[in-house]
This record gives structure tokens, sequence and C-alpha cells, in this order.
């Protein structure tokens, strides 16, 4: 189970775009052991849904990157001690939307501001320092962790030395932000959105399943969907219903859905991958990425609908004119974005050269 400690409760967090919390609470897990130098420590940074518990010890269910870690696994907790918390603004235990407002004891709902990346990193700088730990060997992120990985570098140049970056390009793509702009709309037009404010009755659950269900056809691909499911029809299907099996797998990933995730959550983290922007707070992109001093590893995935190819070029080569110490790796994988949390063969090689420097 995760470990939880409340932050800012004598000064509270200031927020990039304005505003403040406190205090904010923490959900957290650590794997590992922490060295007597205390510089074998690694930040693992989730994606846009994920939480503070990539590993669950069996028999129990598989946390998010449950094959990459363990004795002797590509998050090797023999060598390293790692650290992974629920970001801000998420429903798994850290402050968010959902939380109680201490001036209102009631929710915050539509009250609770917006939030970046940059505020993130901080509540995770604000942890780590809380632990007793003031340098990390690595961050590690995947998507929407990755661009944490990244901002780690920029905002505390000297507090990490390796960053690796899993399928996130520097800012995401104008289609990306289409896309999530059609989910945050699928949400606030479901009637029991309310503009935030449904904690006290139901919630908008039509709104974000149909979210979910767009956004799993941006993390697969149409090679694993013909694969998994071609054109196969239910037996007894419904006309304007599930009559595919395509159509039944996405409709039971957006029922699932509900079961683990708020709205207002969805919408605000997603709205903080739309913002984020790696020049928030410098007179350029390239002036912030010249604060990287960490080596940097970036993988691309070629199948990648989410952060495509081109995108992940181009986030190569501005970090390269930035001088940041970059290795990139390409690989194609049937499983497209979602490869970083499945294809543990493909990316085992490059994460542990990553974290071997």
């Amino acid at each position: 189970m995760a470990q939880h400690i409340t932050l800012f409760t004598d000064q509270p967090l200031p927020l990039t775009l304005g505003g403040t919390l406190s205090p904010v609470q923490v959900a957290y897990q650590t794997y590992g052991r922490l060295n007597a130098t205390k510089d074998n420590a690694v930040l693992l940074c989730h994606a846009l849904t994920g939480d503070a518990e990539p590993y669950f010890a069996p028999p129990a269910d598989k946390g998010w990157w449950q094959d990459f870690i363990g004795a002797g696994a590509a998050f090797d907790t023999d060598r390293y001690f790692f650290i992974c918390s629920n970001a801000l603004g998420g429903c798994k235990g850290t402050t968010g939307p959902a939380s109680l407002d201490p001036l209102t004891q009631k929710p915050y709902g539509s009250r609770f501001p917006i939030i970046t990346v940059q505020d993130i990193v901080a509540v995770q700088k604000a942890l780590l320092e809380a632990l007793g730990i003031d340098t990390l060997h690595a961050v590690v992120g995947g998507s929407f962790g990755g661009m944490q990985a990244t901002q780690w570098g920029i905002s505390y140049p000297d507090r990490v030395r390796n960053i690796i970056n899993l399928c996130s390009s520097l800012t995401l793509s104008a289609e990306g932000i289409g896309f999530n702009h059609v989910m945050r709309q699928a949400i606030v037009n479901d009637p029991d959105f309310r503009e935030g404010d449904y904690y006290d009755h139901r919630p908008p659950a039509n709104g974000l399943k149909l979210a979910r269900m767009i956004g799993m056809l941006t993390y697969r691909t149409d090679v694993q969907l013909a694969k998994a499911f071609g054109r196969e029809t239910k037996q007894h299907g419904a006309i304007w219903g599930d009559h595919f099996q395509v159509e039944s797998y996405l409709s039971y990933q957006g029922v699932k859905f509900l079961d683990r995730f708020d709205a207002n959550s969805y919408l605000r983290l997603l709205r903080a991958l739309d913002l984020y922007d790696p020049a928030l707070g410098f007179a350029s992109e390239r002036h912030a990425l010249q604060r990287i001093q960490a080596n940097y590893t970036l993988v691309a995935v070629t199948s990648d609908q989410l952060f495509k190819s081109v995108d992940m070029h181009k986030s190569k080569q501005r970090l390269e004119e930035a001088g940041v110490k970059l290795d990139f790796y390409e690989l194609h994988s049937n499983f497209g974005h979602d490869a970083f949390l499945v294809d543990y063969s493909f990316f085992e090689p490059m994460i542990r050269k990553g974290l071997a420097k």
C-alpha cells in the first residue's frame, strides 16, 4: 500500500499559473534500499492516469510497471532505491479536485486550480527533501511522466544526473491537443458534470467513459487492434452499440476506468499535458533546455500515434541544438504508445544504459 505524507503546511505551494495550495498530501511508494551515500535514488514518474504503485508483490494484481521492477530487472531494486509518487491533481492519494478544501471542508471540485508539469515536479522535489534525498541518480518517466523527467533537468539541473524519457516529446502536438479537447468536451457536456461540482451527486460517468474510449485509440495501433479483434462481431451485439468486438473492448475499457479515476482529475491532468512548455519562465525554449546538465536518454516508438515519430525527432533536434548530452533510440513495436508499459524486451536495454551512466 502507498505511504502518505503531508507537505506545504507552513508555506503554501505557489502555482505556476497563479494561486497556491496548502496543505498538499502526497501518496508515494518506494522500492529497494537507499544506500549510505544516498546517491542511488531514482524517481519514477507515472503517465497520465498512473499512480504511486508501479509494482505489487505477488500474488497481488500487477502494477503499471510490474515487469520492469525487481531484483535484476531493468529497474534493479538490488542496485537502486526507487521512489514513485502520485501526481499533484490526481485521485490516487495526492491532493486533487476530489480532496477536501480546508477552507470549506468540501471537495475542491471546480475550485481546484489549473496545474502544470512544473507544479507537479515542485511537489516531487518537496517529497524528496522530506525523505532526506538531495540528489537523484535518475528521473525516469514515460508519456506524461517523460515531460516530468525533462522538467526535472530544467528546474533542478544540479539535482539529477540522468534523465530517461520514454515516448514523450518536449511539447504535445496540435493533433494531441485536439484529441484531448474532444475528450474534455465529452466530460464537460455530460449533464452530470455540473461544472465540476458533482461530488454530492452522480459523477459524469457517460462522459468519462467516452473520453477514455477516445484516449485508448491514441494509445493503441491499427495493427494491434486488427490482430486482436479484426472485424469480428459479437454474437448478440447491438447495432447502435457494441456490434463489433473492438467496440465491446473500448466499452469495457471505458467502464473499467470509472472504478479508478475521477473526471476532474482527468480534466486537470489532460490540460497540464497540453500546457507543458519547457520555455515557461525562461526567455526561450533553448535557454530552458540549456540548463539540463544530466545525461538524457530519449526513446521513440515508430508506431506511436500520440507522440509521433516526427515530433520525437524534432525534440531530438531541439535537445541537441541546446547542447544536451543525448542518446536517442527509435524502435518499432505493435503496441504503439503503450509500448513503454508492456514491451519489456524492447525497452530494457535502453533503460539499463540510461541508468548505468
